[in-house]
């Protein structure tokens, strides 16, 4: 699954270096996948690691702390992770927010969702923006469009590693379960489609900053392999941690907290970058029950 996600994030963050794609038609799928990421949450992670945490104290008092300390730590983890990547960059105009304010310094802080504005930069940023032109001026402006692609891509990595932590969570409950878990598959499911408009809003950013097709390749597979870094990481380390059902139950109430921050912060983009407002509802609530749909059809075999 790691290998998978990389090599469709790869794949699809290429696209724009070839194909011009529709900002509503993005806006929509970011959308669909902030309604994925609630379902996931709340319909599968967590109802997982609450059942997981239960069955481990048979017998005994529900743990109720055990499992609202989970789900907090996961939420405040990555609040924090969010906060120490540098304050939101956001500059408003009317009704549309932009992750990425073509003049800004590039010792200014980018935050790392890259907005799905930012699918039309590239053909609404100036020449001099651009780099276009002679001498000094085009070589300053190719020195601060590769800090400040620098900047993105670094934070947009930090944000990529810690989504990974959900996967491998779930692919160790996969593993130390008597029953075929369909926990796995839902997140990978929701991490592909989160990271499709992701990519895609990320690629045409570099493309903004006047970066060469070959240096965007690099920074792109570099995004792309992420998340799958992070999934074997976070697999690798709570393995060596523990791998007790009690331990594994909280392993996924923390993914599942931070599946929530995810979440709330793809709404807040999407909210002011969907242009049909009268769809979002409706795309959100139709993610939010395919994880549970998925979950009902595969089964958990008890």
């Amino acid at each position: 699954m790691s290998l998978a996600l990389g090599a469709v994030s790869y794949g699809i963050g290429i696209l724009p270096l070839s194909f011009v794609f529709s900002k509503s038609h993005i806006s929509h799928l970011s959308v669909l996948g902030n309604g994925l990421f609630i379902g996931a949450a709340l319909g599968v992670i967590i109802p997982e690691g609450i059942e997981t945490l239960v069955e481990a104290h048979s017998g005994e008092e529900t743990p109720v702390m055990k499992i609202a300390l989970a789900l907090l730590a996961g939420f405040a983890f990555m609040l924090l992770v969010e906060h120490a990547s540098g304050p939101s960059s956001h500059v408003h105009d009317g009704d549309s927010t932009f992750a990425l304010n073509t003049r800004q310094t590039p010792s200014e802080n980018v935050e790392f969702d890259a907005d799905l504005d930012d699918l039309e930069r590239n053909s609404a940023t100036p020449r001099e923006t651009r780099g276009e032109g002679n001498g000094d001026t085009q070589d300053k402006g190719s020195n601060e469009g590769a800090q400040r692609a620098l900047a993105l891509t670094l934070g947009l990595c930090i944000h990529a590693l810690t989504d990974g932590l959900a996967l491998g969570v779930s692919a160790l409950s996969d593993r130390h379960t008597d029953y075929d878990s369909e926990l796995s598959f839902v997140v990978f499911l929701a991490l592909i489609i989160h990271k499709a408009p992701t990519t895609l809003a990320f690629t045409t950013s570099l493309l903004a900053f006047s970066l060469p097709p070959e240096v965007c390749k690099k920074y792109i597979a570099i995004f792309s392999l992420s998340t799958p870094v992070g999934a074997l990481a976070s697999y690798g380390v709570f393995s060596f941690m523990g791998t007790k059902p009690e331990w594994t139950g909280v392993y996924i109430l923390v993914s599942g907290g931070s599946f929530l921050y995810v979440a709330q912060s793809i709404s807040h983009h999407t909210q002011a970058a969907t242009e049909d407002s009268q769809a979002r509802p409706f795309l959100v609530v139709l993610g939010m029950f395919i994880p549970v749909t998925i979950a009902g059809i595969v089964g958990h075999g008890h």
